[in-house]
């Protein structure tokens, strides 16, 4: 199967360098613009989606409405929880400049607060469950910037890494699933 994770559209959270994690903001106006953008984008490649997926985030799930509805796909988006966005916990609703060179911190660890090595295993586990529901099919999930991340960093700790790697608002990284082996094969930016 093929899948293209979305990255949601901008917020006010975004733009104004706050951590956001799970607290549920809307996209902005800007935010829609950019996931009305992209549709278009995806049209005009003949980009076809057998489903559609989201985060059950308000910002994720406007982002894949305005996907679908762009794109002509007329049936339920399927909100899967296991998408939604790294618990930041403590660090929710800070400055990035603040709370950033904590998470960035290789083992970082603090009660309530969601470790790389539980949102990988989170994340990587409901992917791989994506293959036996859609097999050979072409499937859009609209997520988030550390859900994204967790799917790069399980292929390729390497060159991946939570603090260095850039997924910016409305990005498209498609990954081939096969096998239960996951592959990244390329990253559509939005410029």
């Amino acid at each position: 199967m093929i899948l293209a994770m979305v990255r949601h559209g901008q917020t006010n959270s975004n733009i104004n360098q706050i951590i956001q994690g799970r607290t549920d903001n809307p996209l902005n106006e800007d935010g829609k613009l950019e996931a009305h953008k992209l549709a278009d984008i995806l049209k005009s490649q003949n980009k076809k989606f057998d489903a559609f997926i989201s985060s059950p985030l308000s910002r994720a799930l406007e982002t894949a409405f305005i996907l679908s509805k762009k794109l002509d796909y007329n049936k339920p988006i399927h909100v899967i929880q296991q998408f939604v966005e790294r618990n930041f916990f403590h660090l929710e609703g800070i400055p990035v400049e603040e709370g950033m060179p904590l998470v960035r911190q290789k083992g970082y660890k603090y009660p309530g607060y969601e470790d790389d090595d539980k949102i990988i295993n989170r994340v990587v586990k409901a992917t791989l469950k994506l293959e036996n529901i859609y097999k050979d099919q072409e499937v859009l999930c609209v997520a988030h910037s550390h859900v994204i991340k967790s799917l790069l960093v399980y292929i390729n700790p390497i060159k991946y890494q939570f603090s260095t790697y850039l997924v910016n608002n409305c990005d498209v990284l498609y990954f081939k699933l096969e096998n239960q082996k996951l592959t990244l094969i390329d990253h559509q930016k939005n410029d």
